[in-house]
């Protein structure tokens, strides 16, 4: 039977990564340290606030369906962020508002490379996020200085390249809006007037300069500053594309070899359930210091592909032999992941049923690396 909440939504991962640098440290207010997924029927909203910034970031659904919404606590949402770092921004997610056989409440997500079950609270005390919006909105624009905290505006990096600023007012929060996003920053308490002002600017810049009885300083010296400017722009712009497609060749390289390596050293497992698309290849200096390719096996088990630099004791040698290192990464029962060296089918199997035994956490777990803030 159908669960009347089902849908599949476009622009998850674009609406999560936007608002994430706006929710609350760990632990420290919640439970503004969560996030909210509000889904009104034709839209879901993600919205994020520390009460300093709020940010609403909005995914389509492909057709209509029931209204809800779920709040996710801290530790939900870096569930839910290590789920959308395996999905492509541009597929869409299959959602749904679910019971566990505890019937507690969930929110069930699918997507091409995996599922994840999470957690919900349906009441969690999160601010009426609708009210201050729409309250922000219908303040009239005015052209008044705004004072903010410079630390804050990095937070709005995360929007994309363009975002437009509005002003409504010294007291109000400034609207920051883009392509299926609204954020408010509110502005400081304690507003101090610039020192010196605009007026002392003006007069200090347009002022003609007394003659300091330096030396003529005319030649060229200001066509030199622009040929300068104008080659180290054109370098960094090289260097970029050419760090572009370096990084673009290594995703695939490694993603290629992990492939053939599961073929040649695991032709009874892992050979068979993982098609090459499965893999995600990351360059150098992502994930690892060399480039590293990343499987997801279901049930929060991953595995990882490198091509290691045989080591040598002359240090003068150019040694480019090179061998496979292939890592199962099994979740612990105290959410870091237990890290386990495979190179056979059988050391697979064995590493697989030894994971089934042990179900209480034996300090062998590595952190998983989810950030505590986007």
């Amino acid at each position: 039977m159908t669960n009347p909440t089902d849908l599949d939504v476009t622009g998850l991962r674009t609406a999560v990564a936007r608002v994430l640098p706006h929710k609350a440290a760990h632990g420290a207010d919640q439970p503004l340290d969560g996030l909210l997924l509000d889904f009104d029927g034709g839209h879901l909203y993600v919205v994020a606030s520390d009460r300093f910034t709020l940010a609403i970031g909005r995914a389509a659904a492909t057709r209509p369906t029931l209204a809800w919404s779920a709040y996710l606590d801290s530790s939900e949402v870096r569930n839910l962020h290590r789920f959308l770092e395996l999905t492509d921004p541009r597929d869409p997610v299959s959602m749904s508002r679910d019971h566990d056989e505890d019937d507690g409440p969930v929110l069930r997500l699918r997507g091409r490379h995996g599922s994840v079950v999470l957690l919900v609270d349906e009441h969690p005390g999160f601010p009426d996020w609708r009210k201050l919006a729409a309250k922000a909105l219908d303040n009239p624009a005015l052209d008044e200085p705004v004072s903010l905290s410079p630390g804050l505006l990095q937070r709005w990096a995360a929007v994309g390249d363009s975002a437009t600023f509005r002003l409504r007012g010294a007291c109000n929060p400034v609207l920051v809006m883009a392509d299926d996003f609204l954020g408010l920053h509110a502005p400081r308490r304690n507003q101090l007037a610039a020192i010196p002002g605009p007026d002392d600017w003006h007069q200090a810049l347009t002022h003609p300069r007394k003659d300091s009885g330096m030396p003529d300083t005319t030649g060229p010296a200001a066509q030199l500053r622009e040929l300068a400017a104008g080659f180290r722009a054109r370098t960094d712009q090289a260097r970029a594309q050419a760090r572009t497609e370096r990084e673009e060749r290594e995703r695939e390289d490694i993603a290629a070899r992990a492939a053939k390596c599961m073929e040649r050293l695991f032709p009874q497992t892992l050979g068979l359930v993982l098609p090459p698309e499965a893999w995600r290849g990351y360059p150098a200096g992502q994930e690892s210091t060399a480039p590293l390719a990343v499987a997801h096996l279901g049930e929060g088990m991953f595995v990882t592909y490198e091509c290691r630099r045989a080591a040598t004791d002359d240090p003068w040698s150019a040694s480019t032999s090179t061998f496979d290192v292939v890592v199962v990464l099994m979740p612990c029962s105290c959410g870091n992941y237990v890290e386990c060296i495979v190179d056979s089918d059988y050391s697979l199997a064995l590493a697989l049923d030894e994971a089934e035994i042990i179900t209480t956490c034996l300090s062998m777990c590595t952190p998983s690396g989810a950030p505590e803030e986007a």
